[in-house]
């Protein structure tokens, strides 16, 4: 995955009682934002090519966990939440 580019994040997050309501809330939210496509692209996904559009991603709360170091019960309930 092309890791170049960067992503508009506005200050008014902070506002965001669902986002910010607490650190693993909003580092799930940025990990979101930054591993989401920017582009049209194919990936591979279970054997099959996927097409995934701008702002889509294919991502697991087992990888999300492990990625930021937080607890998988906790991934899934904050995406729950989301």
């Amino acid at each position: 995955m092309d890791k170049d580019g960067w992503v508009k994040l506005y200050r008014s997050i902070l506002e965001n009682p669902i986002v910010c309501k607490d650190g693993d809330h909003l580092a799930i939210w940025v990990y979101l934002l930054l591993e989401a496509t920017h582009e049209q692209r194919q990936v591979l996904f279970k054997g099959k090519k996927t097409l995934l559009n701008p702002g889509q991603l294919i991502t697991g709360r087992k990888s999300i966990a492990f990625t930021l170091n937080i607890n998988e019960h906790k991934v899934q309930r904050v995406l729950k939440t989301f």
